[in-house]
């Protein structure tokens, strides 16, 4: 707090005095910075004054503009990395404006070479707009994006360093950043927040939206006081353009295969548009970019569980880890995409208005069946259809003027986050007393030593079919909707003292209102059980429902019914696991289904469930305030100071359901229950994030960047939520929120060295560090004790209760790694491989925490012993987190053809922590992949080319293993797929 102080007070200081000097009269000079021989403008192109300070950077739009210069005559230097610098001799005049733009010349014209490869050019694009930002940022230029888009924008993301994927059906769905999990970082889309996508924490997908509408991505790792202070790994923005000048248009349409798509491997698509022009003299800019798609995700899963035999010790020190059950999937998942933006900007004389309206939508049917098989020889089976619908939507009237010398910007915003599930419909079907049958190996059964793996259950076990019949049906809707209205206001005020200290005073502040709901419904019917469930299967062999040839001599309903003879498994798992499509028990005809619940809904027999429909449901509202004050110091030609300080308040209202469930009334299936809603609104906090950013130019080939900062994690909604559910009937269970959860508070430390010239391009090292104070982590445990979870319930006092729910870790968690990037294109070497680009980055991260842990330990002995857990922490990695991550893009360019070969590789990751038994953590195994993407200039009209995507080239699976020993616990395959696609452009 004495340091935030001290801040305040310098920047303070700084304000007056930057007041008085703007008014002893100043000029300014603005202008583009273009390429000499396409006139494509060049972002992030340095402008400087030679011998002093003063100077500024090129925008996205090539646009650069210098305030407050001492009048008098300068020579202007003008530098973009791959083009020879450019020196202008200039006249500065108080009270005056100069306009000045910049034609610069592709350093590869010394050698004869007139023409820059398309690759090389996206990625000079992306190392000057890096060299020129204020923070350390990392950059997906907008030509690589365009010239080859990758399936969404989360795929774009992935290659830069430090970035790992969560993947749903063969692709990207969130971005985790230096092994911060996707709750962690935030995610923008041209400033404007993005809401989470999830049912309980805040991460945002990014799957529903696809990179053909986006001019650039930017990365952002470290902050500054201006940004929000939660993205504690990042933030992400996607970025949009505005329009250029004059009309311009660009098509492309693709068709894709799909190697796991039985029925139409040849079926995926994507259409995409856009049209942009500048009218009443290039004031009014107009941009519309459309597009639609549709993929196959097919995908064959195989999922494990283990128990513990704490009866005996490995040689590893370790409880033996025993198979439990095995489930085995075939997911039939076909996924459209649609978006959009629509983009107004009007050009004034002194700033510049952009309504910026954005909409992204995935919406995904999947039919899965699946077959749940344990080592006590039973079986269950389930088809499920489900159809469900994300959609992020953001609106925001931004502007930025300047009045006197003073530049001013605001933005005023909507975004609204929506996923809708109509009716997930389920049938689950079992087997009667015997109805498995086969030879289970005795290293199966729970005792005895486990060195058998899942196929093997599987290959010995046979379900019969005229034992299995329909246990139930069940349908889910949920509807969640977020809604956040902000308002960000910036003021910027220039200074400069005897032209070698110089900059920008800012500062400015937000307000934001977020609301959020979950509602859910459940409906069911047992159809295999007494009372109600009679009742209604006499009715069905009574009716005249002969499609499904029900007669009155049979026993409950047959599984066999519902069968679906022309179902297709296909080469299951691709044939690479040892386990044949004969072990799908279960091929449901999904409209038999469909037509079982309509009959039930028809005669008054789906009933609601009071359970599902109530303990998800909850009602949030977060009012937020920020203010903020900083500066970028440059003092002389080699030190940039940028120190600042931000102030966040908010606090929430919750309501959720209290649910407590104490038995089962006589007719199966009904509940003896009682809830009741909750509601918390005690939760207020406020910070204070001091955040500092030293910047040293030591050489004009060399960069050093030092960062000090500070962030903040707020709890998840299903975390802080005062819900609760308890469930006496049985063995006791509580689940429940924590709203007494604290914020936790991170510390970060970034070094960033930057060698970089035309020849080797940009070579980065960094290293970074984060520690994180009341990190917060679900937690089980076992109690009888109401005082352990605040009197907020009654336990059964001679029962031990299994309570789930959420704590704040008492000890400090770490992060540390060091990301290494080298961008580079080979124009100097002679004859065919100048065409080469290069695109390396390596990322290695360690991280500590102490999770919870309650220890077994054996009391007594013989036949009397007994079982207590101790509460103590174990160490451990961070959720998601992976060790290791490579990725390595090869890129070739000659003529009119452009291709690229990439590599990506993750590390194993620790997916979740068991609170009892260490042996029981899961992770992912290294991950690893190849792509391939080309396309081709065609000679028959100016602007058209043909292009191919080929992913995941050697049908890499993922993987996931229970304990350090990696027994088997997942297993996916989805398969390689191509696209093939024109583009036209003018």
């Amino acid at each position: 707090m004495k340091v935030s102080k001290i801040m305040l007070k310098c920047m303070i200081l700084i304000l007056f005095v930057a007041g008085f000097i703007q008014a002893q009269g100043s000029g300014r000079i603005r202008g583009k910075v273009l390429d000499k021989e396409t006139g494509e403008v060049l972002p992030g192109a340095n402008v400087l004054l030679e011998g002093t300070s003063i100077g500024a950077a090129a925008s996205f739009e090539g646009e650069y503009y210098i305030r407050s210069i001492p009048p008098g005559n300068y020579t202007m230097v003008v530098k973009y990395l791959g083009y020879k610098d450019e020196r202008i001799p200039v006249t500065v005049v108080a009270g005056k404006t100069i306009e000045v733009d910049v034609e610069l010349e592709y350093v590869a014209l010394e050698t004869g070479e007139v023409v820059i490869t398309a690759q090389a050019e996206g990625q000079m694009e992306a190392i000057n707009q890096q060299l020129s930002a204020n923070t350390i940022k990392n950059i997906v230029s907008s030509d690589r994006i365009k010239d080859i888009p990758d399936v969404n924008a989360a795929e774009s993301v992935a290659r830069l360093p430090g970035i790992s994927l969560i993947r749903s059906g063969g692709e990207g769905q969130k971005v985790t950043i230096r092994g911060l999990s996707p709750q962690y970082n935030v995610m923008m889309v041209n400033g404007v927040r993005l809401q989470s996508t999830d049912r309980e924490n805040r991460s945002v997908d990014l799957n529903m939206i696809a990179p053909n509408i986006l001019s650039g991505i930017e990365v952002t790792k470290v902050l500054t006081a201006d940004m929000d202070a939660d993205a504690v790994g990042g933030t992400v923005n996607l970025r949009i353009s505005k329009a250029r000048e004059g009309l311009h248009t660009n098509f492309s349409a693709q068709g894709g295969y799909a190697s796991l798509a039985n029925d139409n491997p040849y079926g995926n698509y994507r259409l995409a548009a856009l049209v942009s022009n500048r009218v009443f003299d290039n004031k009014l800019g107009i941009q519309l970019s459309v597009y639609i798609d549709n993929y196959n995700r097919n995908s064959d899963r195989l999922s494990a569980s283990y128990t513990t035999n704490v009866e005996s010790i490995t040689n590893e020190g370790l409880i033996p880890t025993l198979l439990n059950d095995v489930n085995i999937y075939d997911d039939v998942r076909d996924r459209k995409r649609y978006g959009g933006s629509l983009v107004f900007d009007y050009q004034f004389s002194n700033g510049t208005l952009l309504l910026n309206n954005f909409i992204g939508s995935l919406k995904e049917h999947q039919i899965q069946q699946r077959n749940y098989f344990t080592t006590s020889y039973d079986w269950r089976g389930y088809a499920t259809d489900r159809e469900f619908t994300n959609t992020v939507i953001s609106n925001a009237l931004q502007g930025e003027f300047e009045f006197y010398n003073v530049n001013m910007d605001f933005s005023i915003s909507n975004s609204i986050t929506t996923q809708r599930h109509p009716g997930d419909l389920t049938l689950d079907m079992r087997t009667r007393s015997g109805g498995v049958q086969g030879w289970v190996p005795d290293s199966v059964i729970a005792g005895k030593e486990n060195q058998v793996s899942p196929s093997v259950l599987l290959n010995h076990l046979q379900v019969l079919g005229q034992d299995k019949i329909v246990n139930n049906v069940n349908t889910l809707k949920r509807d969640i909707d977020e809604t956040a209205q902000s308002a960000i206001f910036n003021v910027k005020i220039p200074y400069n003292f005897f032209s070698y200290i110089s900059g920008d005073l800012k500062l400015g502040g937000k307000y934001e209102r977020n609301t959020r709901k979950n509602d859910e419904t459940a409906w069911y019917i047992d159809v295999d059980r007494g009372g109600l469930a009679l009742d209604f299967n006499t009715l069905l062999r009574d009716v005249a429902w002969t499609d499904l040839g029900i007669t009155k001599e049979d026993n409950g309903l047959k599984a066999s019914l519902f069968a679906d003879p022309d179902y297709d498994i296909g080469d299951f798992l691709s044939g690479e696991e040892g386990i044949g499509s004969n072990v799908f028990y279960n091929k449901v005809s999904i409209w038999k289904m469909h037509r079982l619940a309509d009959i039930a809904k028809e005669y008054g027999y789906y009933l609601p469930d009071p359970l599902g429909s109530t303990q998800y449901d909850y009602n949030y509202t977060r009012n937020f305030y920020a203010f903020y004050l900083m500066t970028e110091m440059k003092i002389g030609k080699f030190i940039t100071l940028t120190p600042g300080l931000r102030y966040e308040k908010f606090g929430f209202d919750y309501t959720a359901d209290s649910t407590y469930v104490f038995g089962r009334l006589t007719t199966p299936g009904e509940y003896y229950y009682d809830y009741k809603e909750v509601h918390w609104d005690s939760t207020k906090d406020d910070n204070w994030f001091p955040q500092i950013l030293l910047r040293i130019k030591p050489a004009n080939w060399l960069d050093i960047r030092l960062a000090s900062t500070k962030s903040i994690i707020y709890p998840d909604y299903r975390a802080v939520s005062p819900y609760l559910f308890i469930d006496t009937y049985g063995d006791p269970v509580l689940r429940m929120g924590n709203p007494y959860l604290k914020t936790a508070i991170t510390q970060n430390y970034d070094v960033y060295v930057s060698v970089y010239d035309n020849y080797i391009g940009l070579f980065t090292a960094g290293l970074f560090y984060k520690e994180i104070e009341n990190l917060i982590v679900p937690i089980t445990y076992f109690t009888k004790d109401a005082s352990k979870i605040n009197y907020r319930y009654p336990l059964t006092p001679n029962q031990r209760t299994t309570v789930y729910t959420w704590t704040n870790l008492e000890e400090k968690s770490y992060v540390r790694g060091i990301e290494l990037d080298w961008q580079t294109h080979f124009w100097f070497l002679p004859s065919f491989l100048k065409g080469l680009v290069l695109n390396i980055n390596y990322t290695h991260i360690n991280s500590e925490t102490r999770y919870p842990y309650f220890k077994s330990v054996a009391i007594g002995s013989g036949i009397f012993k007994k079982y207590t857990y101790i509460d103590t922490t174990r160490s451990g990695r961070l959720i998601n987190q992976p060790n290791d991550i490579l990725n390595l893009t090869i890129g070739y360019d000659i003529g009119d053809f452009s291709a690229r070969l990439s590599f990506q590789y993750t590390d194993n990751v620790l997916r979740s922590a068991h609170t009892v038994y260490q042996e029981l953590d899961s992770y992912t195994a290294p991950y690893s992949r190849w792509d391939f993407t080309a396309y081709q200039k065609l000679p028959w009209l100016k602007g058209l080319q043909v292009y191919l995507n080929i992913n995941n080239i050697t049908n890499r699976p993922d993987r996931q293993f229970v304990s350090v020993l990696e027994k088997l616990s997942g297993v996916e395959y989805y398969g390689t797929t191509a696209d093939l696609g024109v583009r036209y452009s003018f």
